[in-house]
């Protein structure tokens, strides 16, 4: 699978060249996540919504905001740690 298309599964390719640049080192091993979660979650309703409103607070409280793209997956499986914790 191509980097594109797993942006179009998501619903966020809007963000390619944002998500391509964020690392300030020029590493892409963060592009493969992309690739991963599409793999693994397909075409959702949710995902796209989630990935805004995620990029909206490090844009609010992050001193470098541009780098909340490379940090996707582990942002999602907190978040995914933290409503289970709730729910038991």
């Amino acid at each position: 699978m191509e980097f594109k298309e797993s942006l179009q599964i998501l619903g966020i390719e809007k963000y390619s060249e944002r998500i391509f640049n964020s690392n300030s080192h020029g590493e892409l091993f963060h592009l493969a996540d992309y690739i991963y979660l599409s793999e693994l979650l397909g075409k959702t309703d949710w995902f796209s919504d989630w990935f805004e409103d995620i990029i909206k607070q490090a844009e609010k409280k992050w001193d470098r905001p541009e780098s909340v793209f490379q940090h996707i997956i582990k942002l999602l499986k907190c978040q995914i740690e933290e409503t289970i914790n709730e729910n038991t």
